[in-house]
């Protein structure tokens, strides 16, 4: 069974369709990237796979279930997990409180239960082992406003990871940072856990290259090319679309 399955997934903003029937499937531990241009319908995409928008046709099926019209808390609850283009942390609180609380939110408990009890021992020990595996335990104790841009976003995929995804959807998790940082983002993709299915928005070229084993290119919100990163990178129409010189 995938874990996540686009069927015939259509939208549209009055009359402009910008995602126009786009099906494609991510199994269990799937390392899958989504490219296009910029108006390709990418970001449409995700909030379609999200619940921020509804679709006007198609289907989304996480672990087999439709979850078009379940609200975005559910489908997070069901272990579909987004970061965003923008840090969308906690600023005045530390990485480690950060991860805890997403640890708490999971667990049922919550920033206000947090506010007046404090954090259980068990959260803070898995926010620590968790802060660990990303390579912040060294600024577990810094407030994230303190931190540099590219921990920030480490923070960011730690929190969803304190989720427990079955489905992770990375928006651009380079975005703003200068490519000497982006070898520490791949480090972090590459130790993500084995069954957890991702899908990769991003503009970076060497950083989707090196990271997918499979990529779905969208142009004006129709797929137009979908199969390895050796036949995207061969494909005429894509470099037509989209690449260009990006790849030699």
């Amino acid at each position: 069974m995938s874990a996540l399955e686009l069927v015939d997934l259509t939208m549209q903003f009055g009359g402009l369709v910008v995602t126009n029937k786009v099906s494609l499937s991510l199994q269990p531990g799937a390392r899958h990237a989504l490219i296009g241009p910029n108006g390709a319908g990418k970001t449409t995409l995700i909030n379609l796979i999200t619940g921020r928008l509804t679709p006007r046709a198609g289907k989304v099926l996480l672990g087999g279930a439709d979850v078009v019209g379940v609200p975005q808390h559910r489908r997070t609850r069901m272990g579909l997990v987004r970061n965003f283009q923008v840090t969308n942390l906690f600023t005045s609180f530390t990485a480690l409180e950060n991860i805890a609380l997403a640890v708490s939110e999971r667990e049922g408990l919550g920033l206000s239960f947090a506010r007046c009890h404090g954090f259980p021992d068990r959260v803070i020990a898995e926010a620590q082992e968790i802060a660990g595996q990303m390579r912040l335990a060294t600024v577990a104790p810094v407030p994230v406003r303190d931190l540099a841009y590219g921990q920030q976003r480490l923070v960011e995929l730690a929190v969803a990871m304190a989720l427990r995804p079955k489905v992770l959807l990375l928006d651009e998790p380079a975005a703003g940072l200068p490519s000497a940082d982006h070898e520490t983002i791949l480090r972090a993709l590459d130790e993500l856990p084995g069954d957890v299915a991702v899908l990769l928005v991003e503009h970076d070229m060497p950083l989707v290259f090196r990271f997918a084993k499979h990529i779905t290119v969208l142009a004006e919100g129709t797929v137009i090319a979908s199969g390895t990163p050796d036949a995207i990178r061969e494909n005429a129409a894509v470099r037509a679309a989209y690449l260009g010189h990006r790849t030699s």
